[in-house]
């Protein structure tokens, strides 16, 4: 089973899989969608055309993407930090990642000033992480609790700061539910490539470091045995992670919890050889979130309900478990 991903049967699954993802996602919704009509709708010039190819396929697609580089991040920072409990969004950097993007906007729509979203939401991005760090650093150890409370600290400093600037913006309480609580709603094709290659990337660079980061797991004293470059390794993963998340968050706003439960289900399902569990990473938080965003635009339609709130209610009490277990993964 922990070969599932690349043996034959696992080649032949797992694409069937994906396209059973789209095709289900793309068909639920306000108006129901036969899967008939999904690919004879393709050369249609029609109403359900457009639903189908033009609101509908790109979202799942950036649901999928989104889940992915969500989980790869949290499994990454799980590793090089050896802490089971750590996600982009419980350590601030999504929220971070949030307020930068808001202020860019802010600067852009109400000060007239030419600033990159991304790169904005990189910066405070990463300064979260560091300033969640540097508050649950006790020595040279980083308790978990400390890490946890931290990082609700600097998560709410940071959020209350997104809210502060809608207000100043003028923008609508809606707003602030996007950038606070994540929405996928008005995605088009242009929002898809960045998000994509940034993912791809960081995917590809974990990968091949996939060797050095199960030695870490052994420990760093036995992995700079081994010769692995341990702090430089860190901080390359931690920064490109941080950039992937602020990459993500700057078209989706705040997701949580992705980046916590995704990595464990892996872990069950392909264990927890990162050569493995990478991809199994990729792929699971790929569907889990496209389901999630269905879920989150047909519970209550024609009301939507931000992604986040859907993956808060699994990802909460899973992270109750693991903190009664003592964090262990």
């Amino acid at each position: 089973m922990k070969r599932i991903i690349f043996n034959k049967t696992g080649r032949i699954i797992l694409p069937v899989l994906f396209v059973l993802t789209i095709l289900i996602n793309i068909s639920l919704g306000s108006v129901r969608i036969e899967f008939k009509d999904i690919f004879t709708s393709i050369f249609e010039d029609s109403n359900i055309h457009f639903l189908i190819w033009r609101l509908r396929f790109p979202r799942v697609l950036m649901s999928i993407i989104t889940g992915s580089a969500l989980a790869i991040v949290g499994s990454v920072f799980q590793s090089i930090m050896k802490n089971p409990l750590v996600d982009p969004y419980l350590i601030g950097t999504s929220a971070g990642a949030g307020f930068g993007a808001v202020m860019a906007l802010y600067l852009i729509s109400s000060l007239n000033v030419s600033v990159s979203v991304p790169i904005f939401s990189f910066v405070f991005a990463l300064l979260a992480s560091l300033l969640t760090i540097a508050l649950a650093r006790k020595k040279d150890v980083i308790p978990i609790t400390h890490l946890i409370l931290s990082g609700v600290l600097i998560s709410t400093v940071f959020s209350s700061g997104t809210i502060l600037l809608i207000n100043f913006s003028h923008r609508s309480l809606t707003n602030v539910y996007v950038w606070l609580f994540g929405s996928l709603s008005g995605i088009t094709y242009e929002d898809l490539l960045f998000p994509f290659l940034v993912t791809i990337l960081f995917l590809l660079f974990a990968y091949i470091k996939n060797g050095e980061l199960d030695a870490m797991a052994l420990g760093e004293d036995e992995a700079k045995i081994l010769g692995v470059e341990v702090e430089k390794l860190k901080w390359i993963l931690y920064i490109f992670g941080s950039f992937t998340i602020s990459v993500i968050v700057s078209k989706t706003g705040i997701i949580g919890f992705v980046g916590l439960i995704i990595p464990h289900a892996s872990r069950l399902v392909v264990g927890s050889r990162h050569k493995y569990n990478l991809i199994g990473s990729a792929i699971i938080g790929g569907i889990f979130l496209s389901f999630a965003d269905t879920i989150s635009r047909t519970v209550v339609a024609p009301i939507e309900i931000p992604v986040g709130v859907i993956t808060s209610f699994v990802g909460a009490p899973l992270m109750f478990i693991l903190l009664k277990r003592g964090g262990k993964g």
